[in-house]
């Protein structure tokens, strides 16, 4: 059974390099020291279930586990989005006559977004979009990693695909009347 004292030490030991571990992973700050939050709230949550054997091994395979499944989540999420706003596109674009005037307040919308993000997020999404690099090319011109390049993509899309699905719903409110 693990006491407050003993626990308090593990978290002074690991916490660093659990940290370390997950941001490596997930190329995000604010989600790795989540996801060793989360790993020592398991930790303390299930002190009077389990034996831990090797923790050094028990809490470094669960920050690459929690990472993983951060990362697996983002996509799923990212790319539900992004059927959705094409989804709504696609039907828009099909059943109204004003179609043009519609198009260059998303391409505003879009474009106010892009500004919006921090010059980084920017111009890693810009070279992925309009210059067409993979990320691996993107992490070499940048000097970032593969996965850091995976973050920056993943949030300027999350900002569009929400912004954009806002105008969409305002554009669908318009046509069919209701406020």
């Amino acid at each position: 059974m693990m006491d407050e004292a003993f626990f308090r030490a593990t978290y002074e030991r690991y916490w660093s390099r659990l940290y370390s571990v997950c941001y490596f992973t997930i190329g995000s700050r604010e989600a790795a020291e989540d996801a060793v939050t989360e790993v020592f709230m398991s930790l303390w949550n299930n002190r009077d279930r389990q034996v831990i054997e090797n923790m050094d091994h028990y809490l470094v395979r669960a920050a690459k586990n929690l990472s993983l499944k951060y990362l697996i989540r983002q996509r799923k999420m990212d790319q539900a989005l992004l059927r959705m706003v094409d989804t709504l596109q696609d039907h828009h674009r099909h059943s109204d006559p004003e179609r043009p005037l519609e198009v260059k307040e998303i391409t505003a919308m879009a474009r106010k977004t892009l500004d919006s993000l921090p010059e980084k997020t920017r111009s890693i999404f810009l070279m992925n979009r309009e210059e067409g690099l993979t990320y691996q090319q993107i992490a070499e011109r940048t000097g970032l990693s593969v996965k850091s390049v995976e973050y920056h993509v993943s949030r300027a899309l999350r900002a569009l695909s929400q912004s954009l699905l806002v105008i969409l719903l305002e554009c669908s409110r318009h046509t069919s009347g209701t406020i």
